[in-house]
């Protein structure tokens, strides 16, 4: 699969597509990252219609086409609430010849031939492939690519929270906390994020010190009316508070969707992307990935991206 340059932003309904071809360039392997991929419902009926069937009938499909030249392995969440979701495509796709482990994660995405890296925030959900607001990378990096596949491997083997360490680029677990507290403290002139769910005193705590000392911030964020709510209060608390303490170009994404991304920009150009929301059990017991780049081009991209958002709304 051609790829222009080292990482490619890949946004919203834009994942499905990049994923599909993704994987039919799939000639030796392809290792799954899942915290939530649902073909079927808790009654264990598998559904044959939307994303997630597509991409289960993907696997299967090139599984059939490469026979044993080509493994595919799945690392799945087992245990929190989209667990009996999960069980249906596992079912599924172990009669296809796809490897698969259930454990707890809440990293997601997907490596191919040690080659590619697709992961962010996308779920491979209906929700989450074709309406939520989503921001990833595809990545043909070796470093990132390492990284992702020495995670994988960790959690494989049966590894847990926090431990393993990373090659930069790549972040494990908690890390990312203090990696956006670092980024945050070394802004000289912007940040702009986008997150799901916040209650982190810290990153708060480090995003007031920020508009303190003359950061211009931007933040856009999740909103709802029905799902989550607790998760949902917890955060609108927290954006009331920043807004208290100076940090006002705050925004609420549509409450009838999902703002589903996790990333922070700092003066253009540094950027963290990933998979935690910014909250104590996601830093402390929820496996996570991050990914902490230095690119000017990429930050524009996704600067650019957040301002249409903020815009739409």
């Amino acid at each position: 699969m051609a790829v222009k340059s080292s990482v490619l932003l890949v946004t919203e309904d834009e994942y499905l597509p990049v994923l599909l071809k993704l994987l039919d360039s799939a000639r030796t392997s392809i290792d799954v990252l899942a915290f939530s991929f649902a073909i079927g419902s808790a009654r264990g009926q598998v559904g044959t219609a939307g994303a997630p069937f597509e991409v289960a009938e993907k696997l299967k499909e090139i599984k059939a086409k490469r026979g044993k030249k080509l493994t595919i392995r799945l690392y799945i969440e087992g245990r929190r609430d989209t667990a009996d979701r999960n069980a249906v495509t596992v079912a599924y796709l172990k009669k296809a010849g796809v490897k698969v482990k259930n454990g707890s994660t809440h990293a997601k995405g997907f490596c191919v031939d040690g080659r590619y890296v697709l992961f962010g925030s996308t779920n491979l959900t209906n929700q989450s492939m074709t309406k939520n607001n989503e921001t990833n990378l595809l990545l043909n990096d070796a470093a990132a690519v390492a990284g992702f596949q020495k995670y994988f491997d960790h959690l494989w083997k049966g590894g847990r929270h926090g431990g393993v360490k990373l090659p930069p680029p790549m972040i494990a677990d908690g890390g990312f906390k203090d990696a956006l507290i670092g980024q945050i403290g070394r802004a000289k002139k912007t940040i702009d994020f986008s997150i799901y769910f916040f209650q982190q005193k810290e990153i708060e705590a480090a995003l007031i010190k920020a508009v303190k000392r003359g950061v211009k911030i931007r933040g856009f964020i999740h909103d709802h009316r029905a799902f989550a709510m607790s998760y949902v209060r917890r955060t609108r608390a927290t954006v009331a508070r920043l807004k208290e303490a100076g940090v006002k170009d705050l925004h609420f994404g549509p409450n009838h969707l999902f703002t589903h991304s996790k990333y922070l920009v700092s003066d253009r150009r540094q950027i963290l992307l990933g998979t935690g929301n910014w909250l104590d059990e996601d830093v402390e017991i929820h496996p996570q990935l991050y990914i902490a780049l230095d690119d000017a081009k990429l930050a524009r991209q996704i600067v650019s991206h957040l301002k249409g958002q903020i815009n739409a709304g």
